[in-house]
């Protein structure tokens, strides 16, 4: 890496809800942004579109927040899905090869199909479901195969300012007055994207190249998510509607339980990833 003040990054994706924040948070912890293209700037799965913004960007560290994200949507465009998220991530590797940079690339809790009983970490074998949990996995695989300087990140959950998921459409819809109809059966760890970006540029500061789970610490449901904050905000427990998953009717088969260990993040001795509780409270106080 060329030995600069500033590590010189550019995000692709940069218009989603972990690609606005990494742009946002980025310079805030040492990183020269000199390239943000979002989905209408650059198609991650053209090699010559990425070439030619990397030419320009000359970056030290390519995070690539850009993927194909509707898991029910992907079981009918499975070619769509699997360029974006599989891809797209070998091209993006082979540029940072030939630019000499870093990839710090995101994947997902979907890769591992739930049924275990414990937190899965980075040393427990895949078995995704459906096809975006494929298409990730793939991705995953690719990424790594073409460039060593590869640093995978595992996410899930994932929520933040205006994002369009579910988990950060809750408090939208707590605050405007609806009553958030929410699954009470799938166990998973809400994720606020600003302690993604915080593990994500300390990362990319190293050389421990690999795989990492980077999610918040613990377990909940979604109804469980909603009622802690409609109980911050002061509302009543009646504004979560708790449903079981049968009833939400969705196409793609998800996790039953997608739960992470951050193994790999304790043994390279970074700050762990806070509780989920405190996270979304921090998130709270953030959106005032």
């Amino acid at each position: 890496m060329n030995r600069r003040t500033k590590r010189r990054a550019i995000v692709f994706g940069a218009q989603g809800t972990l690609g606005s924040a990494l742009v946002q948070g980025l310079p805030e912890r040492g990183y020269d942004l000199t390239a943000t293209p979002g989905r209408l700037d650059c198609d991650v799965t053209d090699p010559k579109a990425v070439l030619s913004v990397l030419s320009r960007a000359a970056p030290d560290v390519i995070f690539n927040a850009a993927a194909y994200t509707d898991v029910d949507r992907a079981e009918t465009e499975p070619e769509t899905s699997y360029a974006a998220n599989a891809l797209a991530p070998e091209i993006l590797a082979r540029a940072a090869r030939d630019a000499d940079a870093s990839l710090v690339h995101y994947s997902t809790d979907f890769v591992f199909d739930g049924e275990l009983e414990r937190p899965y970490d980075e040393f427990d074998a895949p078995s995704p479901q459906g096809l975006y949990a494929r298409s990730k996995l793939a991705g995953e695989r690719l990424a790594q195969a073409a460039w060593p300087r590869v640093f995978i990140l595992r996410v899930g959950c994932l929520y933040g300012r205006g994002g369009k998921n579910f988990p950060s459409t809750i408090l939208r819809r707590l605050r405007s007055g609806e009553t958030v109809r929410a699954d009470g059966g799938r166990l998973g760890s809400p994720t606020w994207v600003r302690d993604v970006v915080t593990t994500s540029a300390a990362l990319a500061a190293t050389n421990e190249f690999g795989l990492y789970h980077c999610t918040s610490e613990g377990e909940t449901t979604w109804s469980g998510y909603a009622r802690l904050l409609a109980a911050e905000l002061g509302l009543p427990q009646d504004r979560v509607e708790e449903v079981s998953t049968a009833a939400l009717k969705m196409k793609a088969p998800r996790p039953r339980r997608a739960i992470l260990h951050n193994r790999m993040l304790a043994l390279r001795g970074l700050s762990p990833m806070p509780r989920w509780q405190d996270a979304a409270r921090a998130f709270l106080a953030a959106e005032g």
